[in-house]
């Protein structure tokens, strides 16, 4: 899936960054917004490569969708930590 994003972030108490991009497909009229959590460490091409490797995955029908909002098992995170929304 060809998309264009456009990200701003927000450095956090933590050190960590709020990453919150937006993500719009080049053919077609979807458009999605999205927050993901970036460490000190992550250059921007690592950030970008998994935002658009969610919507890559996409095309394989994965759901954009998160597959669990909350969950009690600490040892449980998603792979890569994208909330995604459809934007309306």
């Amino acid at each position: 899936m060809d998309v264009k994003i456009k990200l701003s972030s927000k450095r956090l108490n933590s050190g960590r960054c709020q990453v919150h991009f937006h993500v719009k497909a080049k053919a077609g009229e979807s458009s999605w917004y999205g927050y993901t959590l970036a460490d000190p460490h992550d250059t921007l091409s690592e950030v970008v490569d998994r935002i658009r490797g969610r919507f890559s995955s996409a095309e394989d029908k994965i759901s954009l969708h998160q597959k669990v909002l909350y969950h009690l098992n600490d040892a449980y995170r998603e792979h890569d930590n994208l909330m995604i929304f459809k934007a309306s």
